[in-house]
């Protein structure tokens, strides 16, 4: 499954790689709000969140592996982790272009697979994880773009 986005913030490159560089803040952005990042070293985290599941969100426990740092501007890792009992694995990045001295474009690319049962469900539900991703950008830019405001104000 190939899900991507582009976004461009009215924040400094500064402030947007400080949110997506901690993973913390990342996950106060998501889209469900109901992430959990446990660190277990510099580049390595347990991260918990809650997946729709018709009436019922699921817990899904993923492995993140930061596997390209490059301040301020590339971060990407690495997912693994199980759904349903079955395995997924993916990779992730995000690049940041500096537009202008308080704009950034966020360039964001993830290709997860989804094995076992949800393996043969993988097209029809990429359209709402690729919905899902857009709705957590969109909350993380107005996130960033209300501090940005209020640190000029």
């Amino acid at each position: 499954m190939h899900l991507s986005g582009q976004t461009e913030i009215a924040a400094s490159r500064q402030r947007v790689w400080d949110s997506v560089s901690n993973p913390n803040r990342a996950a106060a952005s998501s889209s469900s709000g109901q992430a959990q990042v446990e660190k277990i070293d510099d580049r390595r985290y347990k991260v918990t969140v809650s997946a729709p599941a018709g009436a019922m969100p699921m817990g899904v426990v993923l492995d993140l592996q930061v596997t390209d740092l490059n301040a301020p501007s590339r971060i990407a890792a690495t997912i693994a982790g199980a759904v349903m009992g079955g395995p997924i694995e993916g990779t992730g990045s995000i690049d940041l272009a500096e537009l202008g001295p308080k704009l950034t474009r966020a360039t964001w690319v993830a290709d997860a697979t989804l094995g076992g049962l949800l393996g043969g469900f993988e097209p029809m539900i990429q359209g709402p994880m690729q919905q899902a991703a857009d709705q957590g950008f969109a909350s993380f830019k107005a996130r960033l773009e209300a501090e940005e405001a209020a640190a000029g104000a």
